[in-house]
């Protein structure tokens, strides 16, 4: 039986007294690394490198507000802060963040920004360069669950995993102890790594829906296409993956009688967010169909569907110079100075 190793993992920074968990750590390397792609997205398409960064001092925050306030919505009051102190429904230092409040506030945060104090430039394509990257930022987020041993799987057998590094596998064990999360499980097994699945899961629906998903619609693809997709790869990954979870660390579970109620829950929150992107994808098509039948602008409302480089080459193709009348306009100057 191997010893577990926990590397000092939920000390944080300084490890005798921390003040920063590596939780967060994660969550705000997650997050920053989301702001350079979605600048570099941005500058490929000419737009300025430094187009998201006031954008993201707005809607970072406002989603750390909106991750705790759906987790405290959504496990009220059988997770209520126990402590009496006014401050403890906003004590995220005490765990309880849920990324589906994050999403929503930080994206609707981030979209009033960009529609109010980016004008002339087309909301769900600015939109479509950053929230794609979000899934990198969860990705990476994950690795905060692997540091606080937490939101793991089922317990399997070692050999199941054992192509992975040991300092992973030896932190999904209990060894000689309980996880750090209080979780015991039976001896000789391991928590299946499912922080490592969900992130190799969101890797792959970035390229899916940043990059193939283009592609494949080609001359059908709308702005705003990307962006609503993504709500339908967050719903679909809930739906597989969280059937895979310890039932102590699905949301809302404090007894095995809050399972099959959370199960359901659980559920219907990942049909949601399908439904929710599958309608928007929809309802953009639709809506720029009709405007088009009926000559409306969506350039107007800030939904223009050209590219800031689409725009400069159309200006050149149909603005193009007749240089042969440039050249007869200047002899005509010529003679008039010389009969002068």
């Amino acid at each position: 039986m191997i010893d577990i190793n926990t590397l000092a993992y939920p000390q944080g920074i300084p490890s005798n007294n921390p003040v920063i968990k590596f939780y967060g750590i994660i969550i705000v390397l997650g997050a920053c690394l989301a702001l350079f792609l979605s600048n570099y997205r941005a500058h490929k398409d000419g737009y300025d490198w430094h187009f998201f960064d006031t954008v993201f001092l707005v809607a970072f925050p406002l989603g750390i507000v909106g991750a705790r306030l759906w987790y405290l919505i959504a496990t009220w009051p059988e997770c209520a802060p126990t402590s009496t102190k006014w401050y403890a429904p906003i004590a995220i230092w005490d765990g309880g963040l849920a990324i589906q409040g994050g999403i929503i506030l930080g994206v609707l945060a981030g979209a009033i920004f960009i529609f109010t104090r980016r004008k002339g430039t087309s909301l769900l394509r600015a939109i479509d360069f950053a929230i794609p990257t979000v899934l990198i930022a969860q990705a990476i987020g994950r690795w905060g669950n692997f540091f606080n041993q937490e939101v793991f799987g089922h317990a399997v057998s070692p050999e199941a995993w054992n192509f992975l590094p040991s300092f992973i596998t030896n932190n999904m064990q209990n060894g000689s102890m309980s996880m750090l999360s209080g979780v015991s499980l039976p001896q000789g097994a391991i928590a299946a790594p499912l922080f490592l699945v969900e992130g190799i899961v969101n890797l792959m629906f970035f390229f899916i829906i940043g990059h193939i998903l283009p592609s494949v619609l080609g001359k059908h693809y709308k702005n705003g296409d990307t962006s609503f997709a993504y709500f339908i790869a967050y719903g679909v990954t809930r739906l597989i993956l969280e059937p895979l979870r310890n039932p102590l660390f699905i949301m809302g579970v404090t007894s095995s009688s809050d399972l099959s109620r959370s199960h359901f829950n659980s559920l219907i929150m990942a049909i949601v967010f399908i439904v929710f992107g599958v309608v928007t994808i929809l309802g953009n098509h639709v809506i720029r169909y009709i405007c088009d039948k009926k000559g409306i602008s969506l350039e107007k409302i800030g939904f223009s569907s050209k590219s800031k480089q689409k725009e400069e080459k159309t200006f050149h193709s149909d603005d193009s110079i007749d240089l042969s009348k440039i050249k007869a306009k200047e002899q005509n100057l010529n003679d008039s100075e010389k009969k002068e």
